[in-house]
C-alpha cells in the first residue's frame, strides 16, 4: 500500500464517527481530519512530564496533573469541536508567520530541521542545513526543561541582538482569551460599557496566566528577560511587552510542581483546590469521575 493510499484509508476510517450535518457536505469530513490530528499531536507529547503552559493556568489542579502522570484512564474524555479545533490551528498558524518573520531578521535562535535530510541543530537565523547544504529548513522552537521540578516544554522562540537575548512568546488574544483569563475585563464588555477596541487598548501588560507561562520559561532557561507579542484577533493589531523574571511568580509554580513530585513518590493523590467542584476546570477535567469516586 502507498503512503498516500494508506493516509486516506486512516483519515476515512478516523472520521467514520462524525456525521456530516444534513447542509453540510465538508465540514463534517473537515472535523474527522482536525480530530485525527489532534490526537496524533497528543500522542507524541511528553506525558512523564510536567508542562509550563499547564501550571501557569489560572485553574490549574495538580491532582488532575497527577492523574495524568500516573496514566490513569480518562473517565471523562472531552469532544473537540470543529470551533475548537479551529482555533487550536488558527493560534498555529500564528506562531508559524511570526516566526519566520522573525527569522528572517537574523535574530532568532532555537533548534532547526531540515526536511530533506532530517538533521537537527540549534542555531541563530540560519540560511541552510549544515548538513547537507539545502534551504528547506523548518524552526522547532526552544526546549524548556528542568529536572528537578520535573517539567518539559517548549518556548516559541529566543531573540538575540546589540540588547542580549531574551524569550519569545505569542499569543493570539481573542474574545475568549479575556472571558477565561481576564473576566473583570469581559465583564465590562458583556454590560455594553466596553467596545472591543476599548478591551484591545485596556490591555497594558500581558494576562497573568501569560505572564506565569514566560516568566517559569525565563527561569528553566536561565535567561532573565523575554518579549510577549499580542496578536488580537479581531483586527490583527499587535503589541509588544517587555518583562523580567520574576520569582515572586514563578515561585508559586515551582511550589505547585514539587507537590505532584511529592505525590509520585508517596502514591498519595493530591488534594483537589478548594472550589473546584464548582469551576469549569473541574467540569470538563478528563478525571472527574474517579476525583469524585462516581461508579
Amino acid at each position: 500500500m502507498s503512503t498516500v493510499t494508506k493516509h486516506w484509508t486512516e483519515v476515512e476510517s478516523y472520521q467514520a464517527e462524525f456525521k456530516n450535518k444534513p447542509n453540510e457536505r465538508v465540514l463534517g469530513k473537515i472535523e474527522g481530519v482536525l480530530n485525527r490530528q489532534y490526537e496524533k499531536r497528543q500522542a507524541s507529547r511528553d506525558w512523564q512530564y510536567l508542562h509550563p503552559s499547564s501550571l501557569a493556568k489560572n485553574d490549574w489542579c495538580p491532582r488532575a496533573n497527577y492523574y495524568q502522570l500516573t496514566a490513569e484512564l480518562e473517565s471523562n474524555p472531552s469532544r473537540n469541536t470543529i470551533r475548537r479545533l479551529n482555533i487550536f490551528a488558527e493560534g498555529n498558524n500564528i506562531h508559524t508567520k511570526w516566526q519566520e518573520w522573525m527569522w528572517h531578521t537574523g535574530c532568532l535562535v532555537g533548534n532547526w530541521r531540515c526536511n530533506r535530510c532530517g538533521y537537527g541543530w540549534m542555531a541563530k537565523s540560519p540560511l541552510l542545513c549544515p548538513e547537507c547544504g539545502q534551504v528547506d529548513i523548518v524552526y522547532k522552537e526552544v526546549p524548556i526543561y528542568d529536572d528537578e521540578h520535573h517539567l518539559r516544554g517548549h518556548a516559541d522562540g529566543e531573540w538575540e541582538d546589540h540588547l542580549g537575548r531574551a524569550l519569545i512568546e505569542i499569543k493570539s488574544v481573542g474574545l475568549g482569551t479575556i472571558r477565561w483569563d481576564a473576566p473583570n475585563l469581559y465583564a465590562g464588555y458583556e454590560a455594553g460599557d466596553l467596545s472591543l477596541d476599548d478591551l484591545w487598548k485596556a490591555i497594558k501588560r500581558p494576562l497573568i496566566p501569560h505572564r506565569r507561562q514566560i516568566n517559569l520559561y525565563m527561569y528553566c532557561r536561565k535567561i532573565d528577560n523575554a518579549i510577549v507579542i499580542y496578536e488580537w484577533k479581531p483586527t490583527q493589531e499587535v503589541k509588544e511587552f517587555h518583562l523580567t523574571l520574576d520569582m515572586d511568580t514563578v515561585q508559586p509554580m515551582l511550589d505547585g510542581a514539587k507537590t505532584v513530585i511529592d505525590a509520585l513518590a508517596t502514591g498519595v493523590t493530591p488534594g483537589r483546590p478548594e472550589g473546584f467542584m464548582k469551576s469549569k476546570q473541574c467540569k470538563f477535567c478528563p478525571f472527574k469521575d474517579k476525583c469524585w469516586e462516581k461508579k
